[in-house]
């Protein structure tokens, strides 16, 4: 039985790549909170990330003719969302380590927690993730990691890809993203011990 949010989502994008920007602009609001969260791993600063997810999906509307369906959109999109943020990053070296936002919502009245699908499903754990020094921790401990180590981390625990999901996206093998996925939780466990335990599944 065919997946009718999948049907609904490649309609959209067809009739986007025929010129209808109001469609592509329905494909934006499938993913504009997520891509935000996502930026917001990789740079720290809600400001910047939505610039930087607003950025992406310039670039993705722009080369949306070379979309060829052969992944799916969300694994395209996202590929063009790390490369900013890298490129972002890259910019930025220079500049002053980016301050953390913490503990406040988000203008659209999201969670600040940028990690709140790898948390624990333990309530108390979820209540802690809230917490103001918590959340700045989380994201000190990611802003640390290795580019690839933490787009992987990403990818898996905020995103909810697949192993083969992010071996396409990052365009590595499936042993190479497993191993940063270990890595980048090892490191994580030991920055954040005793304040949030990562559930499992980093094998």
């Amino acid at each position: 039985m065919p997946d009718l949010k999948e049907q609904a989502e490649k309609e959209l994008i067809e009739k986007a790549r025929a010129g209808d920007i109001r469609t592509f602009g329905e494909l934006v609001k499938i993913y504009q909170e997520r891509s935000i969260r996502t930026a917001f791993s990789f740079l720290g600063n809600w400001e910047d990330a939505r610039d930087v997810a607003q950025e992406s999906f310039v670039k993705a509307y722009q080369s949306l003719s070379g979309f060829k369906g052969s992944s799916k959109f969300s694994t395209w999109f996202y590929r063009i969302l790390m490369n900013s943020c890298k490129d972002f990053l890259r910019k930025r070296k220079s500049r002053k380590q980016a301050q953390f936002i913490t503990g406040a919502q988000d203008e659209d009245g999201g969670a600040a927690d940028p990690l709140d699908r790898v948390a624990s499903s333990n309530r108390n754990a979820l209540k802690l993730v809230m917490d103001h020094e918590i959340t700045g921790a989380i994201s000190k401990a990611l802003e640390v990691l290795p580019f690839q180590q933490r787009s992987a981390f990403t990818l898996r625990y905020l995103e909810g890809m697949s192993i083969r999901e992010i071996a396409e996206n990052m365009v590595l093998s499936e042993g190479a993203v497993k191993a940063h996925l270990w890595q980048a939780g090892q490191k994580m466990k030991e920055s954040l011990t005793g304040i949030l335990e990562i559930e499992g599944g980093l094998l």
